[in-house]
Order: structure tokens, then C-alpha cells, then sequence
């Protein structure tokens, strides 16, 4: 019998859409009973407050920057003498520097450089990041939605699934409402409704906003996106009372520009603590508003946002000409944000700004007499080495009112948090990991790039885990040996059985060979709404009544396509020693491969009920959100036989996440056996589609004052 141990495939966990809350602003709080039971501790969010120094210490004013290298990655190991700051261009002294790991792998990053903190470095965390992403539709052209829809959601998906997101769409309209939620559903459904509100020239059909500006329209009545459409006729926006109207209206017609807009968001969210990362989707900004910008930008460092514009490319007539796209970028890097031209594809534009998302530095400037007079004062923060390009505010705007916002220390480390890779520390199949193991004194750039990747993977599994309820997928799986080939039809599900601790997959499997062998309709109803005792019995029921169709001399229940991901699970990281390997692309996506193989005892997976079987792999791995792109699993048996497993991935842009669509398995002899390579060898592949979801969610609310 080869089989897991307890049975404990990887599945999904019921959790709400984690929201953040804004004081003073209309707000629905989330059920208790919806809520986690066992989250993280996060450690805060850092953001440009007055900080109360113990007495007999300097007050200090944290400011947020971001350096980094050449090759566009944060830079490390800086200290306060790595900087020189002015205000109103008179030096100030860095007292501290806090070195903030942020999004996917932040509490793992954090907990392993606790060991390098001094009294003037330190280290925090801050897991999940408030990301609001802003269309401006005054400049998009009609026609061209569902292009920028897709552009945003290609950054949404490089996203960490804690991080919390937000769409905002202007104009806003007088009773707006901004939520901020980790349901990726509900984020892609506020970007299918996009609507432009710039209109071609009389004339001219509608452009692709990635033509080439010299190259004229041939042919105006036709849709120069897409050949095969007629010139769009102007869309309706569904119907939805919290969101923004898009009809240009003679009431939107004489509303003031985007950053009129804009500033009133900046205004409402101003009082809410943590940073807020804020991207902006935007032709240009009309002309006239240049004047608005500086302001802009400062009640934006008020609100602690840093925002990083995505410029789209302006169409062929004289749109282009009325936008200025220059101006969006000026007001990004004076947040001590970065611009970014959009490009035909999405994934690699947005290559430059994840980077810069996933960490930065606060820097403890002296403070001085005049900081809190409410004028204006410029910021200029410089770093002698010339291989570093540092990302800061163009302003210095402290915030007196609050002094406790710049967490002290990182969240408590995670299990084998700083262990070196590929060391395993030496467990007992009954021990927990009490505390991580000591980190080497120095790592090389790839030893840290591979614990940054690995943490961001166990985290991008945390999610799942925390993020779905349910998950159904319909499953197609062809068996083939030597003598007989079987298909059948199933639906493969990934469930938390009530009063247990692990996460099960199985096969409710529904037709064998072109026969039914149970009621399709009803079954799956019963199972997600039902949760007596009844319900919980036909699980474990139809688990084993799943695994007898498997066909073969060997038994298994780990051919799920998700087991593999049981190795990257937090508490299973000190199993298996890791190595970082090239990349790959998938789904337009640049993927880090990292090898594994299991060296814990005992074993995940064990066969006969009694003997060690070690896995040996390796995962493909988003570096930006930490998402699995690709698995594979091997395992190798006593008598050399050889069982594989290869998963490919692809992105779902309703459930908004990876899912597997094909896993093969492969059963086979090692070529120096002495058995018949092809007695009880097997084939299979089998394939997945249709994946749907239930979920209970809770979700904030924040009323936009006009």
C-alpha cells in the first residue's frame, strides 16, 4: 500500500476576505464568526508618523524609501551611514534605519535578519499590503476596456493572496464606495467594468492603445484592436449602487478633472493607519491640471500612500494629444514611486515595479523645530554608492498625531525561518518545531534569494488554505497499463471535514467508462450545506469508495494534483532541502524553479504502512506573489521502481489564482532492474476545468466625501 500519512492531502481552508478598517468612515465590520481562527501575527505597517523616543533619545521622524541595485531588486545590508538626507537642503542626521520586508514571505524574511539587529537596524514585517488600484477612465478611450481591465489584473494576480485590494474607478460618483477585500473575484468583476470616457475624434475608429502612433488608420471603420469588430458601440455599465457612474453626464461633465477626484480619496483614507500602495492606470492627466500635482503628491504622503502609475499608451488621433501622460509620472516620483509605460505584454512591464513592492527602508531623520508648521518641505535623500538609485518622497510631511505606528520588532518567526538551505535540522517523527534554527553568519545573494522564494511559496500556500472554503474542479482521468485502459469522470474536491486539522482532496467520482455510477445533481449540494455528522461519515465514505477505481498493481491515494504542495506547507518546510534553479516561463509569467528533495524522517508518504519514501522534485514559482506555476513529484521505491507526478498550472481569471489543468503520472521500472520494465507500469493523465468556489466573505466599506 503506498499512501500519505493520515491521509493528508492539500486542500483549502474556509476563511472572509480580510478588509482594512478606516476610522471615522462608513464601515460594515466583518462577522466574527467568519473570521480566521489561527492568523499570523503581523507586525504592523510602517508610515511617515511622529514617533515618541524614550527619554534621553533624539525624536526621530521615520520617512519611507525604497533603494534599489541595478538590476531592480531592493538593496541590502544598507545602515544609517549609508545615507545623506537634507531637508529644505540642510543636512539632518539618519538616527535608525528599519529594513521592512513586505507581502508574501515578509514574517519569514524578517524573523531570519532578527539576528542582524543593532541598536540603529532593525527589522519588521508587514504580511499583507493595502493595494488600491486606480482607472482613470477621464483618459481611457472607449473601446479600449477591456485592455486596461487586463492590464490591471495581471498586477492583481502578482499580488499576494493576504494582500488586500481595492479598485477605484474615476470619476467617482457622489456616494461612492471603496472596499478593500482579498476576494480576487470581486476585484476582477470591478475591473470588468471599466468604462472610457475619452472619445476618438469624429471620424476615427477606435485604436489599440499599443498601435504605433506613425502608422495611419487604413480602414475608420473598423475596430484597429481587433479586426473582426465593428467600432464598439458605447457601453453600459452594469448597474451597481457602490460603484461609480460612468455615463459622462452633464453632472460629470462639469466635475473637475482626475485629480480633483483623486485628492478627495487621498483625503478619505488619510486618517487610516498602515502604508497604502496605490496604482494608478491613466493616459495622461489633462493639461490643465499640472498646477494640482504638488498638491496632490502631498496629500498622498499624508495618507502614507506611495503610488506607481502604469501609463497607457495613447491612441491614434489627437486623445493622445489632450493627456499628458509625463504629468502621471511626476506625480509618482514625487511619492518616491516609479512610472512604467505599459507594453503589449502586461507581466514583463510590470516585471520593474513588483521588486520595489516587496520591501523597503524607514529612515529615522532627526526632527527638527520647523517640521511641524505645517509648510512645505522638501526632501532629498542620497546614498554615496552609485550602483544604488534611491526611490524617495520629494517632501518631508510628518504626522504628529500618531506615535505608534512603526513596529518595534518583526512578527514571530515562523518554523525553520532562518535555517540555511538545504540544512534539516534533526527532528523526531513526534517533534514541533519550538524555535528556528541558527542562521549561518553570512549568506550568499542566491541562498537569500532562495529562503526569499521559499517563504513567499509557503505563504502563497498559507492562502489557499486560508482563502477558499471549498474548491470544486470536474476532473477527466485516463488510467492505462500493460492490459487495461480506464477513464473516469469525477469531482475532484478539497475540503476541511469538521473537528479534524487537515485538509483532505478527493475523487467523488461520478462516471467509469462512459457508465454512471451515482447521482451527479444533488451529491456535491448535500456535501458543502449539509455538516451533520451524516454529511461528514459519506466524506470519508466516498474517499474510500474513490480510491478502488484506481487501476494498477499499486495502491495509492496521493494521486491528487495539489499533494505535492504538501512540502511547501510552514510546518513541513524542514522536511526537504531546497536549491535554487533557473527559470521558465509560464502563462507569460518568468517562474523560478527550486529543486527539492525530502530528507525528513519520517517520510510524507510511506508504503506498505511502514517504509520510508522520500520525495524528491521540484516547484516553479512566481517570485513576485510566491504562486505555483508548476510541480513535479518523484518518489522511488525499495525495488527501484519509479512513481512521477508532473502538475501544469494556468491562471483562472474568475477564481484569481493558479489552478492545475493537467497532472501526468507515470509508473515505471528503473532501467537496472531486473523485473520487466513493463509489468505494472502506468500512464495517466488526467485533466481539470470548470473550477468553482464557495465562499463567505466580510468586506469594509469606505464612503468617498464629495
Amino acid at each position: 500500500m503506498f499512501q500519505a500519512r493520515r491521509f493528508r492531502n492539500f486542500g483549502f481552508a474556509a476563511t472572509c476576505a480580510l478588509v482594512v478598517l478606516l476610522p471615522g468612515l462608513k464601515t460594515r465590520p466583518p462577522d466574527p464568526k467568519t473570521l480566521p481562527t489561527a492568523l499570523p501575527v503581523l507586525a504592523g505597517s510602517v508610515i511617515a508618523a511622529q514617533q515618541t523616543p524614550p527619554a534621553g533619545q533624539v525624536p526621530a521622524i521615520p520617512v519611507e524609501i525604497v533603494v534599489v541595485t541595478r538590476d531592480g531588486k531592493v538593496a541590502d545590508g544598507l545602515t544609517p551611514s549609508s545615507f545623506a538626507v537634507a531637508v529644505d537642503g540642510k543636512p539632518r542626521r539618519v538616527l535608525w534605519v528599519r529594513y521592512v520586508s513586505r507581502g508574501p514571505g515578509a514574517t519569514g524574511e524578517a524573523a531570519r535578519r532578527l539576528s542582524g539587529r543593532t541598536d540603529t537596524l532593525s527589522f519588521a514585517a508587514e504580511p499583507a499590503r493595502n493595494v488600491l488600484v486606480v482607472v482613470d477612465e477621464f483618459s481611457i478611450l472607449r473601446g479600449s476596456e477591456r485592455l486596461v481591465g487586463q492590464a490591471a489584473a495581471a498586477l492583481v494576480d502578482r499580488l499576494g493572496l493576504d494582500d488586500r485590494v481595492g479598485v477605484l474607478r474615476i470619476p467617482v460618483a457622489r456616494d461612492g464606495q471603496l472596499a478593500l477585500t482579498t476576494d480576487r473575484p470581486d476585484v476582477r468583476k470591478a475591473l470588468g467594468q471599466i468604462v472610457g470616457q475619452a472619445a476618438p475624434s469624429p471620424g476615427l475608429g477606435v485604436a489599440s492603445p499599443f498601435a504605433k502612433p506613425q502608422i495611419p488608420v487604413i480602414d475608420s471603420s473598423r475596430a484597429a484592436g481587433d479586426p473582426d469588430r465593428s467600432a464598439p458601440p458605447e457601453r453600459e455599465r452594469p448597474p451597481d449602487e457602490h460603484r461609480v457612474s460612468g455615463r459622462v453626464d452633464d453632472e460629470a461633465a462639469l466635475q473637475p478633472g482626475f485629480l480633483h477626484h483623486f485628492q478627495r480619496t487621498l483625503d478619505a483614507v488619510r486618517e487610516s493607519r498602515g502604508r497604502k500602495i496605490i496604482a494608478i492606470f491613466s493616459t495622461g492627466f489633462s493639461q490643465g491640471e499640472e498646477s494640482r500635482i504638488a498638491d496632490v503628491a502631498r496629500a498622498a504622503l499624508a495618507a502614507h500612500a506611495t503610488i506607481y502609475a502604469i501609463g497607457l499608451p495613447g491612441a491614434r488621433d489627437d486623445v493622445a494629444d489632450r493627456f499628458d501622460v509625463g504629468a502621471v509620472e511626476r506625480l509618482a516620483r514625487a511619492t518616491g514611486g516609479t512610472f512604467t509605460m505599459l507594453g503589449k505584454n502586461a507581466d514583463k512591464s510590470l516585471e520593474r515595479v513588483m521588486p520595489e513592492l516587496a520591501a523597503s527602508y524607514v529612515l529615522g531623520i532627526e526632527a527638527g523645530p520647523a517640521d511641524a508648521d505645517g509648510g512645505r518641505h522638501t526632501l532629498r535623500v542620497e546614498t554615496p554608492r552609485q550602483s544604488l538609485t534611491v526611490r524617495a518622497p520629494g517632501w518631508f510631511v510628518p504626522r504628529a498625531d500618531v506615535d505608534d505606528l512603526v513596529p518595534a520588532v518583526a512578527a514571530p518567526p515562523i518554523e525553520n525561518a532562518t535555517a540555511a538551505p538545504g540544512v534539516v535540522p534533526s527532528r523526531s517523527s513526534n517533534a514541533r518545531a519550538s524555535s528556528p534554527a541558527a542562521a549561518p553568519a553570512t549568506l550568499s545573494p542566491r541562498e537569500i534569494e532562495l529562503q526569499r522564494l521559499v517563504a513567499r511559496a509557503a505563504d502563497y500556500v498559507a492562502g489557499y488554505e486560508r482563502e477558499y472554503s471549498l474548491l470544486v474542479a470536474e476532473e477527466t482521468y485516463i488510467q492505462s497499463t500493460k492490459y487495461q485502459s480506464q477513464q473516469i469522470r469525477s469531482d475532484l474536491l478539497l475540503v476541511r471535514p469538521e473537528r479534524t486539522d487537515g485538509w483532505v482532496s478527493f475523487r467523488d467520482v461520478y462516471e467509469v467508462n462512459g457508465q454512471a455510477v451515482r447521482d451527479h445533481d444533488d451529491r456535491l449540494k448535500r456535501l458543502f450545506l449539509d455538516s451533520s455528522t451524516e454529511a461528514q461519515a459519506q466524506l470519508v465514505l466516498i474517499k474510500n469508495e474513490s480510491a478502488r477505481y484506481n487501476i494498477g498493481q499499486i495502491q495509492r491515494n496521493i494521486n491528487v494534483p495539489l499533494f505535492a504542495l504538501s512540502f511547501l506547507e510552514h510546518k513541513n518546510l524542514w522536511r526537504a532541502r531546497f536549491k535554487l534553479g533557473g527559470t521558465e516561463e509560464v502563462g507569460g509569467v518568468v517562474s523560478t524553479r527550486i529543486d527539492y528533495e525530502e530528507t525528513g524522517r519520517p517520510t510524507l508518504v510511506r508504503h506498505n504502512q511502514d517504509t520510508d519514501i522520500a520525495a524528491r522534485g521540484w516547484f516553479l514559482i512566481d517570485p513576485a506573489s510566491g504562486a505555483i506555476t508548476g510541480s513535479r513529484m518523484e518518489f522511488t521505491f525499495p525495488s527501484e521502481s519509479i512513481i512521477e507526478f508532473t502538475v501544469k498550472y494556468t491562471r483562472d481569471p474568475t477564481l484569481g489564482l493558479w489552478v492545475p489543468v493537467e497532472m501526468k503520472e507515470a509508473y515505471s521500472r528503473s532501467p537496472y532492474s531486473s523485473i520487466d520494465a513493463t509489468v505494472g507500469a502506468i500512464d495517466a493523465v488526467a485533466t481539470y476545468s470548470k473550477f468553482r468556489r464557495f465562499q463567505v466573505k466580510a468586506e469594509t466599506e469606505i464612503k468617498i466625501v464629495k
